[in-house]
C-alpha cells in the first residue's frame, strides 16, 4: 500500500495546515541545512487540494525566506474564486509568523473536451539500462536519500563537472521515490524543484542555485513507476538563471511541465 512521501497535518481549521520539517525534507551541506523548496510547494498543493476537493492545474511558489529543522510551517488556504469548474487559491506558509512562501494556484477539471500532446519525450534508455546518479554534493541531510535518480553517462549533461559549459543547456534524468510513494501532484512539484540543478550542468561547474520561484503546470497524471525529467535552461545573465522541465510517465505521457529562476550559486 502506497503512503504519502510528503504528510501535512490538519487543524480544528479546515483552511489551515501543519507541517514540521524534519531531515527528511531538506537539503545543503553541513552547516546550512535548509527545507528544499519543492517540499514547500508539495505542501501547498496538497493543502489546496484538500480544501478545494479538486486536482491541481497551476500552482506558482514564491520563496521569500528559509525553513529550518525544527521549524513548523503553518499553511493557510484562502480561496480566491470558486467557479463551477475552476477554483483559485492563495495559500500561504509562515514559520512562527515568519513568511516563508506564498502559492498561488488554479485547481479543477473540464469534461468531453479534446486532448492532444505536441511535446515529446528525449530518447532516453529506461530506467534498468541507466545508472544512480547523486545531484548534489555530500550532504547533511536526508531528502536526496529519498529519492532515485537514473542517467546515462555521457549523454543528457551526465558528463564531469570540468569547467566546460554545456553547448545545448540539457539535463534528462529519470527519479522516483525509493519509497512506496504515488506520483501525484505533490512528488512532481518536488521533481520540479531540480532545475537549478540544471544549471549546474549548463555551466559544467558544481553547484547551481537557489530558487526564487517555482511553478508546476499538471497535464494528466497517470500511472508510472519512474519520471523522465527534461531539463533545459534557456539563459543565465545579471547573476540568475532561467529554465524549464518537462515531465514524462514511462509510456511517453508528458505529465507536468516547470519553469524556475534562481539565484545563481556555485562552489570553488
Amino acid at each position: 500500500m502506497t503512503s504519502p512521501f510528503l504528510a501535512i497535518d490538519d487543524t480544528d481549521d479546515p483552511a489551515a495546515f501543519r507541517l514540521r520539517i524534519t531531515n527528511r525534507l531538506c537539503v545543503g551541506p553541513p552547516g546550512n541545512v535548509f527545507m528544499f523548496g519543492g517540499v514547500g510547494l508539495a505542501a501547498a498543493v496538497i493543502a489546496a487540494e484538500r480544501v478545494t476537493a479538486r486536482n491541481v492545474i497551476w500552482s506558482s511558489a514564491q520563496f521569500l525566506s528559509y525553513a529550518r529543522i525544527g521549524d513548523t510551517l503553518d499553511l493557510s488556504v484562502e480561496v480566491l474564486s470558486a467557479g463551477r469548474n475552476i477554483t483559485q487559491v492563495r495559500v500561504v506558509a509562515r514559520d512562527a509568523g515568519k513568511l516563508i512562501l506564498a502559492v498561488n494556484a488554479a485547481l479543477g477539471d473540464r469534461e468531453n473536451l479534446p486532448e492532444g500532446q505536441w511535446m515529446t519525450a528525449p530518447d532516453m534508455p529506461q530506467p534498468a539500462e541507466c545508472v544512480a546518479r547523486q545531484l548534489w554534493p555530500v550532504q547533511d541531510a536526508a531528502l536526496m536519500d529519498r529519492l532515485d535518480v537514473r542517467v546515462v553517462p555521457g549523454r543528457y549533461g551526465a558528463v564531469p563537472r570540468d569547467g566546460v559549459p554545456s553547448e545545448d543547456g540539457r539535463m534528462v534524468l529519470w527519479m522516483r521515490p525509493k519509497e512506496d510513494a504515488p506520483i501525484d501532484a505533490a512528488m512532481l512539484a518536488i521533481f520540479a524543484d531540480f532545475v537549478p540543478s540544471g544549471l549546474a550542468v549548463a555551466f559544467g561547474r558544481r553547484g547551481g542555485g537557489n530558487s526564487l520561484d517555482n511553478t508546476l503546470r499538471v497535464a494528466r497524471i497517470v500511472p508510472t513507476e519512474w519520471v523522465l525529467c527534461d531539463v533545459r535552461i534557456s539563459a543565465a545573465a545579471r547573476g540568475f538563471g532561467h529554465g524549464a522541465i518537462h515531465m514524462f510517465a514511462q509510456d511517453g505521457t508528458m505529465i507536468a511541465s516547470g519553469s524556475q529562476s534562481a539565484i545563481l550559486r556555485f562552489m570553488a
